[in-house]
């Protein structure tokens, strides 16, 4: 009977105490927004469909010293800071909005300032600096940084390694990765700049720099401990590569995922331990066939999926990737195409996930992960 009764609890906690996880929706806000320049000229890219309005870029998450949460999200003309969860629009500030048919902001946090980079060109263009310290009130550009030769007025990613202080920025061609010391943040000094033939997403923690190198076809892995010196530890090939879009790390570093801006290419899981050799060993592709970026938080990948939305994948078993939650932000197609999600976080310390529309729509979504109930 004993060991019935063992069967019995066993059966339980794996088939009902294990609950299925979920993201619901808090909420939607609608940020700025215009009509795609050039959408008459260029309505698809290699046949694939492309929205007609744009604004929507990128999105982050700040949590103040009071512990309140924000979404820091692009629009056409700018920042726009959501408090969260009352969905408050509670400061804008301006960037950079001509010349540029996507604006393509990408935003980062240091300690209580933003720094913010775009491709366009015009007011405050450069990266930009934003004083938080004012939340839940006000929130001030401080500063913009142009570079050495103004090669940061026009750059379209970075990212900031908060271990060591330094963030990485590339340069307005992509063939520079620029490494600035923060230890002033209102006053970035460059202290390194890294080399490669092209480059379109990057990633930086514990002195380890990602790069994807889009039109390259590769990603490669630096040590940047010596910043007078960066080392390229290696350059991986990915096999029959579309356009190497990001990289992200799993938390133990021992693994990383890419993602290739391309319908029907994979997001790719590759076994870096032995940098020297690395090994792809599993992927994943969502139901629109177009995947955008992947962030990675301890056992899940949290993947903007263009038009079929935020996708959340277990990767747990790193060979084999399972999604486990999905929420569509774009409901009107799941087609592959240039529409819907373009920017999704991991959950915030209060379980929130962020994800952001080419359209310019913030949606905000509570994560409940799998939870055991004996």
């Amino acid at each position: 009977m004993r060991s019935i009764n063992f069967f019995l609890i066993c059966t339980l906690f794996f088939c009902i105490g294990v609950q299925a996880q979920t993201l619901d929706l808090i909420g939607t806000v609608e940020l700025r927004t215009v009509p795609r320049p050039g959408v008459e000229e260029r309505p698809d890219i290699d046949g694939l469909a492309i929205t007609g309005i744009v604004g929507g870029s990128d999105v982050w998450a700040y949590t103040g010293p009071d512990g309140r949460e924000y979404a820091l999200m692009g629009e056409a003309t700018g920042i726009a800071i959501v408090a969260i969860p009352s969905l408050e629009i509670v400061a804008r500030v301006a960037s950079a909005s001509e010349d540029a048919p996507f604006y393509w902001r990408d935003i980062k946090t240091y300690g209580s300032f933003a720094y913010v980079t775009t491709e366009a060109r015009g007011e405050n263009e450069g990266l930009q600096i934003i004083d938080l310290r004012g939340l839940p009130l006000h929130a001030e550009q401080i500063g913009v940084v142009r570079g050495t030769d103004d090669r940061l007025v026009s750059s379209h990613n970075l990212s900031i390694d908060t271990s060591t202080g330094h963030a990485y920025v590339m340069n307005s061609d992509g063939t520079e990765i620029v490494c600035l010391n923060l230890s002033d943040p209102l006053a970035p000094s460059e202290v390194a700049a890294v080399t490669v033939e092209d480059s379109h997403d990057i990633f930086a923690r514990n002195d380890v720099l990602y790069v994807a190198e889009g039109r390259a076809g590769t990603f490669s892995v630096w040590d940047m401990s010596d910043k007078s010196n960066p080392s390229l530890l290696n350059r991986i090939a990915v096999p029959d590569a579309g356009y190497v879009h990001n990289i992200w790390p799993t938390d133990d570093g021992s693994h990383v995922m890419t993602t290739e801006e391309n319908a029907d290419k994979t997001v790719k899981v590759w076994d870096v331990s032995d940098v020297q050799n690395p090994e792809l060993v599993g992927e994943w592709l969502g139901e629109s066939r177009l995947a955008h970026n992947v962030h990675i938080q301890g056992q899940y990948a949290f993947i903007s999926h263009y038009s079929s939305g935020v996708h959340v994948v277990d990767i747990q078993d790193l060979s084999n990737p399972v999604e486990v939650a999905q929420y569509d932000t774009y409901p009107e197609s799941d087609e592959a195409s240039f529409f819907g999600n373009w920017g999704t976080i991991p959950p915030t310390v209060g379980g929130y996930v962020f994800a952001s529309n080419l359209e310019g729509t913030l949606t905000v979504l509570k994560w409940t992960p799998p939870q055991v109930d004996i």
